[in-house]
């Protein structure tokens, strides 16, 4: 056999090994990541069930337990204040809560929660639904993973405004809009392509929409919010509506009032009205009017308005008003 036929042969074989276990161990190695990402991402799970479990039975002690102190990413003191307010403010019924998805970066893992809150206010004896969606970043600390961070709507520590402020939202719960920056010039003053240089006084004569202590060329959040009738119950000389005010817009909404105006057993139009604590984005909030003298004529002829004058640029005020 030829000498240089039997080198050939020899290399092409060493290469064909070579080449194959790389493949191999590339492959082993991408199956480990895989598994260990699962195992994490079981472990995260795991320990946000823990933390909803100490929530809800107002567990404040074992709910921080899993919480870094050292790692936390934003004031750990205010968090903490959030936590204890919600459990003197609330009576905590129950929340719901459905994991969305669970991204990894082999270390760190971000777990995704859609939720809703249902709970009393045990200032106002009000019923409330908040619903939200929700990011919260676990850290692996000595063997276990920890909550360090938490991002979008307030799950935890909502009844704090301090906490709001430093609760930042996620993608998809604000539109951020970019607009090509404009060098100033040397000299340049506040007009429609400098509206960085103006102020409170100049802003919105000049197209741009002042709020946040700057002057912004889209407006801001609003609230949206809407009233629906649950159930009307009479008698013979006066009647009770039930309803509920869900806030579906982008932003908290201020205090407001409702205000129902129906036909009393004289014949003549009255109205009965009540005040409307402010309303987190998402929350549903519970309520009823008392109607002295009212007369039942079939339903219909009567209507319970939310007042809009009291309520900051709503985005929309065409659901206001609901017939009963």
């Amino acid at each position: 056999m030829n000498l240089n036929y039997v080198v050939k042969l020899c290399l092409m074989l060493i290469l064909v090994g070579f080449f194959t276990a790389t493949g191999f161990c590339a492959s082993s190695y991408d199956r480990e990541l895989i598994v260990k990402d699962k195992l994490r991402a079981d472990q995260v799970e795991s320990v946000f069930k823990k933390l909803m479990s100490a929530y809800e039975d107002e567990d404040a002690r074992g709910f921080l337990d899993l919480v870094s102190d050292e790692r936390f990413r934003q004031d750990y003191m205010t968090f903490t204040d959030a936590l204890y307010s919600d459990f003197r403010n609330y009576e905590i019924r129950q929340v719901d809560y459905w994991i969305d998805r669970v991204v990894s970066d082999h270390i760190k893992q971000f777990l995704y929660v859609k939720w809703e809150k249902r709970y009393e206010d045990l200032d106002s004896m009000e019923q409330r639904t908040t619903r939200g969606y929700s990011r919260f970043l676990f850290d692996e600390i000595d063997g276990k993973y920890l909550l360090v961070e938490l991002a979008g709507n307030p799950l935890f520590g909502g009844s704090l405004p301090e906490w709001l402020e430093e609760m930042p939202p996620i993608a998809g719960q604000e539109v951020v809009q970019q607009t090509p920056e404009i060098p100033i010039q040397p000299g340049a003053t506040c007009d429609g392509q400098h509206l960085s240089l103006c102020d409170g006084s100049n802003c919105s004569s000049n197209g741009g929409y002042w709020y946040a202590g700057t002057c912004n060329t889209v407006p801001a959040g609003q609230p949206d919010l809407a009233i629906t009738v649950i159930d009307v119950q009479y008698t013979s000389s006066d009647g009770t509506v039930y309803y509920e005010i869900e806030n579906s817009g982008t932003t908290p909404s201020t205090a407001c009032q409702v205000a129902a105006t129906y036909p009393t057993l004289s014949g003549a139009p009255a109205t009965a009205s009540d005040s409307v604590s402010p309303l987190a984005v998402g929350e549903i909030r519970s309520g009823s009017l008392y109607l002295p003298n009212y007369y039942y004529s079939g339903g219909g002829d009567a209507a319970i308005t939310i007042d809009s004058t009291h309520v900051v640029s709503e985005s929309n005020e065409s659901n206001n008003t609901a017939n009963f």
